[in-house]
């Protein structure tokens, strides 16, 4: 973390030093232009012409380049706030060792149960790193995502309109023009930014309910990744407290995820069934399976199927998985529910999606 956080500020330097190169251009860009639109008489159309596009080109990179610096600084403070909060885990631990160790020295005859308790110490611990881990990439990730799709685009859309307002008089043709292609980019743009939106918090959960949702939710990712995924449903179709359809929801989020990533294969199927005291889901797929103890033996690689297991865990619920090499593979899941204050039914189905 130490090499990266200085890869990182070396990155940002050279950034800064792209930043001021860029601003200069683009004053003489500025400059240029102000030239010719004093006097276009004295200049030919093609002059014109590339003075306004090099100036809009240079904008538009002075615009990227500041934002990569800003994303650079954040993505630094995050790190050195990382860094100090694993340096903190790291004191804390050797602390607990210390105290272990005492411990073992005082309960020489029995040492197996505090080996049981060190075991599940040292995963729970090892647990939490994963999980800052896994959250500072899924920020990098929006972050990136933000950067490379909407802040790009808008800077764009800043650029063109300052472009129309100069050629309103002069040709509103290409103004009509642009404006039309701008509306595809803010259109494209909006949708970029609600899937953003959704990643982090689908609002069709809040609004629909957990079956209707997680229906959706297959549909958009077959046809986002070219799979079939075969939905089935059966019990009472109902609200659930919020903890618990947020749960169901990444659970079913992250096995799907796996198929797609690790399986080999483009069809899947996910019932869910919810009944009086308990949710049922189950995640199959037919693909090239994996040997689940060795997996789950290879610590990091096994991250997904633990953090499932955890979560399934608040809840009491029990997390299995059935596999083998060429025999692909299924995720169960049974969550148990309280049978009051779980939401009003909205009659028994068992529909396909």
């Amino acid at each position: 973390m130490q090499g990266e956080l200085e890869q990182l500020k070396s990155e940002i330097l050279s950034t800064i030093a792209e930043v001021e190169s860029c601003e200069r251009e683009e004053r003489m860009a500025r400059v240029r232009l102000m030239e010719v639109s004093r006097d276009f008489q004295a200049y030919s159309e093609e002059d014109i012409k590339q003075a306004y596009e090099e100036a809009h080109r240079l904008q538009v990179q002075l615009s990227a380049l500041r934002e990569k610096e800003k994303q650079l600084r954040h993505r630094r403070d995050e790190l050195e706030r990382h860094l100090k909060q694993v340096e903190s885990i790291a004191r804390k631990a050797e602390g607990l060792v210390d105290r272990i160790n005492m411990v073992l020295k005082m309960l020489k005859g029995n040492v197996g149960v505090i080996t049981g308790h060190l075991e599940e110490a040292n995963k729970k611990q090892q647990l939490g790193l994963w999980v800052i881990q896994a959250q500072e990439e899924e920020r990098r990730r929006i972050s990136r995502e933000l950067h490379d799709g909407p802040a790009q685009n808008l800077a764009n859309i800043v650029m063109r309109l300052e472009l129309m307002e100069r050629l309103w008089d002069k040709d509103r043709e290409r103004v009509r023009r642009e404006l039309a292609e701008l509306k595809e980019v803010v259109r494209q743009n909006l949708s970029d930014i609600r899937r953003v939106i959704f990643d982090l918090r689908p609002m069709a959960l809040d609004d629909l309910g957990l079956v209707p949702a997680i229906k959706r939710y297959l549909a958009d990712y077959a046809q986002k990744y070219d799979m079939e995924i075969d939905f089935l449903f059966f019990g009472e179709e109902r609200r659930l407290d919020l903890a618990r359809e947020v749960a169901v929801f990444r659970l079913i989020q992250e096995a799907i995820t796996n198929v797609r990533k690790h399986a080999g294969t483009d069809r899947a199927q996910v019932k869910l069934g919810i009944a009086p005291e308990k949710v049922t889901v189950v995640i199959k797929d037919e693909g090239c399976g994996f040997d689940v103890e060795a997996v789950r033996e290879g610590k990091k690689e096994s991250f997904g199927l633990l953090g499932m297991q955890e979560r399934v865990g608040l809840f009491g619920g029990k997390f299995r998985v059935k596999s083998a090499p060429g025999q692909g593979t299924q995720v169960i899941i049974e969550v148990p529910l309280e049978r009051e204050g779980e939401g009003n039914g909205q009659g028994k189905s068992a529909y396909r999606g």
